[in-house]
């Protein structure tokens, strides 16, 4: 029997830069998928959360829109790279929360992925477990996710971020300050990926990128927008201010300059908001009132359309601001939202029990 603990994830800057090979700084964050499994001959699944058992074989793998494809995604990308591979008996839960924008889906893959390489010797290095992880969501899932999520559950370090160029994948860990606390704020507002307008950001940036000939984002400047359609330039507009605002952010937190750290956090959020259109009123609120009790700077996280956000806080004062943001949320919406103060975390490990 072995246990697998998997992050989840927040990304501190850099959202919608990961999918035109741009920068991002994320980090794993110690809110885990936890699975409990063994070797099966077919696939036999139990969620605490969904409490229900799901069950397939590895010769009936087929898209079926729930979310057990995240698993069988899994398997398929497997079998599709020509990896030889049994199945597996286990219980899925932890405290990583769902459908609540901390990348779930992806520690869900990882969790599996790390059990199946970890029992059946595939000997896969990290960046092998996160670059399939992210072909069975983009093939056989249908989100045309970037590389963000899966890179950071796999690669997580303990009290570090991770400033990564997506392009290349080389990446570099920060050390996160000692008082500067993060919360995850999370709305309560459930967003979907597939299918969404996450896809039609994601066109329109690869559009964009097609009509300027270049093949990422970190070879253009806002003036080579000019004469493009206006929400051509909108959007990636965003995406070329973005690319900025991590390099600036890295440089800022290296140095230790934690509230210039917070204002590019900040700025980011209503770029996003504004011109990137992936905000909510629920989060707009949530950054506004995050800076107006304390905090270095907020914002969205993910993707957006609902889901989470993220401050990084005074960390003595870290319960106080996610207390009275809560208070005031819950008057403003009449509803009772959920945040968690979390620290950078290891990626994921499997342990024999």
């Amino acid at each position: 029997m072995y246990r697998v603990y998997s992050p989840g994830r927040v990304n501190l800057i850099g959202e919608h830069t990961d999918y035109t090979l741009g920068y991002v700084m994320p980090m794993a964050i110690d809110l885990y998928t936890v699975l409990h499994a063994q070797k099966n001959e077919r696939v036999r699944i139990y969620s605490q959360v969904f409490r229900e058992v799901k069950e397939f074989g590895l010769d009936e793998i087929s898209k079926e829109n729930d979310w057990v494809d995240y698993i069988r995604g899994i398997f398929w990308v497997l079998r599709e790279e020509g990896y030889t591979i049994g199945g597996m008996k286990g219980i899925l839960g932890g405290d990583l929360p769902i459908g609540s924008g901390l990348s779930s889906s992806a520690s869900l893959e990882l969790a599996v992925l790390a059990f199946l390489n970890e029992t059946y010797g595939l000997n896969l290095l990290p960046i092998e477990m996160a670059l399939l992880a992210q072909k069975a969501e983009n093939e056989f899932v249908g989100v045309p996710c970037g590389i963000l999520d899966q890179f950071t559950i796999v690669h997580g370090r303990r009290d570090h971020l991770i400033f990564l160029d997506t392009d290349t994948l080389r990446h570099e860990y920060i050390r996160l300050p000692k008082d500067m606390g993060v919360l995850v704020f999370y709305t309560g507002v459930k967003r979907e990926l597939a299918g969404s307008a996450y896809a039609e950001r994601r066109k329109v940036a690869e559009e964009t990128l097609r009509l300027l000939g270049r093949r990422t984002s970190k070879e253009v400047e806002e003036k080579d927008l000019r004469g493009l359609p206006s929400l051509y330039r909108r959007f990636f507009g965003y995406i070329v201010r973005e690319n900025r605002r991590v390099l600036e952010a890295r440089d800022a937190l290296k140095s230790g300059d934690i509230e210039t750290f917070g204002e590019l956090m900040t700025a980011s959020h209503w770029d996003l908001a504004r011109n990137y259109e992936v905000s909510s009123e629920e989060l707009d609120y949530f950054v506004r009132k995050a800076v107006e009790f304390g905090a270095y700077g907020a914002k969205l996280t993910g993707a957006g359309f609902g889901g989470s956000a993220v401050a990084i806080v005074p960390e003595e004062l870290a319960v106080d601001i996610a207390m009275r943001v809560t208070d005031e949320y819950v008057r403003h919406f009449n509803w009772e939202p959920d945040y968690h103060l979390v620290s950078p975390s290891d990626g994921v490990k499997v342990r024999r029990v």
